[in-house]
């Protein structure tokens, strides 16, 4: 039985692994690679508990715990990889295995020394019952790459084993690991795994037929895909045309559309700003075709639409038409109603509006964009566009006031940093500390001291809105009262007034 596209790829990244594996030397590896193919590694990762053919008889245990500090990361680690194997049990056992395992929370230390011995000794266990042993770290968020690296070293410095590797994923579009890959320690292996996601899919679109015209134009589209991603604007624009015909023959008025802004995309990566408006406007026709027959993605591809046509006027330095095309990009994702659509689009008009030199118009935009943002469920609010929006309208109202806002937030981001650099010095030196106490004294410390830091730039923050007009500080407060303190001293002050029940500006 032949191999699928998704298989082929996992033959490829058993072939990098087992090179890995097989150098008796290494023990780290970063494997560099663009994020949207993570997924497939992870496949991979996951494909060895089988027996399949991509697979090496070696143990992969995924760790996708974020990276706050040193301490938080390996205590989390070591949670992890206990409850694991306590949901494991049943399967373990079902192999006639005796899954008598067991990790107390205190019988290794909160850091990366901590957590390899927690690892090797899971692995003194079990050893019989695989070749390699191999921690795969996906943070899904590290909060300071220096210290993650730092983290990374110390855990490489505490002696593994031969048959025990860890693995680091790291973004090929922000690598954050240079640092300890370009040191030429002869014991990590930096490489780049090029792995193209969308050949996958365009492979296996062109593997798995699909009959009759479906079919036919999936592949037309996948083709298309490729090439806005490689090709150049007017190979994009040939191949468009045989899709966006062929679609028009089927009645397919919202395929039409997506093949429009596909070529209007390409068009403007290469600064073709009026090509990319025409194309836009032809999209936008075809959307309310498809929208008139009753198809619901008409009204979003429109939106899309006529959100392209807008960026095209801005790139082209024509801010008046551009917030005229946000403003009916606005319109149409109210109707829907899309409102994270219609607040962004809202912050662009108000923004297009400012660059204008029209006050005015930006600021009825802007509270505009804060009333929508009224609707939005609490929690969502601050992970849309809502707050830039609202800093936008605070720089048109008072662009001194507002600057000295964003000093505020730099200079309190710094002082952050510096502490959790200066926090992170003092855990390198507790990597084979007994005993929880030291640790315990290392986090109050932390969050202590970064507390004070958010509280005295809250304080100083509203001394800068006191003295603000009425206007100014009026919708101040209602954006504050839409996004808490995440607003706008940024998630650090949100984060640090969460620990305390007397934050400064709680009861307003």
């Amino acid at each position: 039985m032949s191999l699928n596209a998704v298989e082929r790829r996992l033959l490829d990244i058993r072939d990098a692994w087992t090179s890995f594996t097989g150098d008796p030397g290494k023990r780290l590896l970063v494997w560099e690679m663009p994020s949207s193919s993570y997924r497939l590694a992870e496949c991979f990762f996951e494909a060895q508990k089988f027996e399949v053919e991509y697979a090496t008889q070696d143990l992969c245990i995924v760790f996708k715990e974020p990276f706050e500090h040193s301490i938080q990361y390996a205590r989390a680690l070591k949670q992890v990889l206990a409850g694991s194997y306590a949901t494991s049990r049943a399967d373990i056992e079902s192999e006639g295995i005796p899954a008598d395992w067991s990790l107390p929370p205190d019988e290794f230390p909160d850091s990366a020394y901590g957590f390899v011995q927690a690892v090797r000794s899971f692995g003194s266990r079990h050893h019989q019952h695989f070749n390699h042993l191999a921690a795969i770290l996906m943070p899904t968020e590290v909060s300071d790459e220096a210290a993650f690296a730092g983290w990374l070293a110390r855990a490489l410095a505490a002696k593994l084993p031969e048959r025990l590797r860890i693995v680091v994923l790291d973004p090929a579009e922000a690598p954050r690991l240079a640092s300890l890959s370009g040191d030429g320690d002869p014991r990590v292996r930096h490489e780049h795994l090029a792995l193209d996601v969308l050949a996958v899919a365009q492979e296996t679109f062109a593997q798995e037929r699909v009959a009759g015209p479906a079919g036919a134009f999936r592949n037309m589209l996948m083709a298309l895909v490729s090439l806005v991603e490689k090709g150049r604007v007017e190979e994009v624009r040939s191949k468009a045309a045989d899709a966006y015909a062929f679609a028009g023959s089927q009645g397919w008025s919202d395929q039409q559309a997506a093949v429009a802004i596909l070529v209007a995309g390409a068009q403007l990566k290469e600064q073709r700003h009026d090509e990319a408006i025409a194309t836009y406007r032809i999209a936008d026709d075809a959307a309310k075709r498809a929208a008139e027959a009753g198809n619901p993605a008409g009204r979003q591809l429109a939106i899309q639409a006529k959100l392209g046509e807008a960026g095209a006027h801005l790139g082209a330095a024509r801010p008046a038409d551009a917030a005229h095309s946000y403003d009916d990009a606005a319109e149409l994702a109210l109707a829907i109603p899309d409102l994270i659509i219609a607040v962004e689009a809202l912050r662009m008009a108000a923004f297009c509006r400012a660059r204008m030199e029209d006050r005015d118009g930006a600021i009825v935009r802007g509270r505009q964009a804060l009333q929508i943002g009224n609707r939005l469920r609490p929690e969502v609010r601050n992970i849309t566009s809502l707050p830039i929006a609202a800093s936008d309208l605070m720089n048109v109202l008072d662009p001194q006031r507002a600057e000295r806002i964003k000093a505020l937030r730099g200079d309190a981001e710094k002082q952050s940093a510096s502490l959790l650099a200066e926090t992170e010095t003092r855990i390198a030196g507790l990597e084979r500390t007994t005993g929880r106490d030291a640790f315990d004294a290392v986090e109050r410390d932390l969050a202590v001291a970064d507390v004070a830091i958010w509280r005295e730039a809250e304080g100083l923050l509203q001394d800068v809105v006191a003295g603000g007009g009425a206007d100014f500080q009026q919708d101040f407060d209602t954006a504050r009262a839409l996004l808490g303190f995440a607003w706008p001293l940024g998630a650090g002050a949100a984060e640090a007034f969460a620990l305390t029940v007397d934050a400064p500006g709680a009861s307003s």
